[in-house]
């Protein structure tokens, strides 16, 4: 059956179920189109077809509603995922938005900004100096306990277990001592990146007006 074939049988399929279903049914009239392309109606639609869409007609035969197919479940993933990533833009901007007022709000000036970053790095410096003070004593106390050991050793005598416990003990203090100094290090620079990036968020602001 070629297509105008096939339109001209749906069509007289339609006007004579129109014509003769009842007349509380004729709201509810569904037509769709079957697996050989001839459009059927009536008041629902065979299982078979539920998931192809259908138009709804009234009893002049005018579309009331059409109904699109049912989505595939990778239409509905791209769906859900245009969804999650338009819900995390929103989140983005919103904390961009808080942070930018707390920007403002802090800063009247860029000075006001760099002092309060020079303040933070000074006074995590000094707690590494004060630090780098305690392993320069540790560290003398260490080669003195060493060389006290060594004597021992030279004298034919055995270190004693209490030495070799304080030995190692002087050596984790400052191992520890040092990692400290190492993390303290890492969070001035991360201070310095941290500002730099407030630095060039706080101009633009100031550039668009932002008060």
């Amino acid at each position: 059956m070629d297509r105008i074939t096939t339109a001209i049988v749906g069509a007289m399929i339609t006007a004579v179920f129109l014509a003769f279903a009842p007349l509380d049914a004729q709201a509810r009239i569904k037509c769709w189109t079957n697996n050989e392309g001839v459009r059927e109606c009536g008041n629902t639609v065979p299982p078979e077809y539920a998931q192809k869409g259908h138009r709804e007609v009234s009893k002049q035969g005018i579309t009331v509603e059409t109904k699109g197919r049912a989505k595939t479940e990778e239409e509905l993933a791209i769906e859900q995922r245009k969804k999650d990533e338009d819900k995390e833009k929103q989140r983005i901007a919103r904390e961009r938005a808080k942070k930018d007022r707390v920007l403002l709000d802090t800063f009247t000036t860029e000075d006001d900004l760099l002092l309060t970053r020079d303040g933070k790095i000074r006074a995590i410096e000094s707690r590494i100096q004060h630090t780098q003070s305690r392993v320069n004593g540790l560290r003398a106390d260490l080669t003195a306990m060493q060389s006290k050991a060594a004597q021992q050793e030279r004298g034919g005598r055995a270190v004693s277990a209490e030495m070799k416990g304080e030995i190692t003990g002087l050596k984790n203090q400052i191992k520890q001592n040092e990692g400290f100094i190492e993390q303290r290090r890492k969070e001035q620079e991360e201070l310095r990146a941290q500002f730099e990036d407030d630095l060039k968020r706080y101009r633009e602001l100031k550039a668009m007006g932002r008060r």
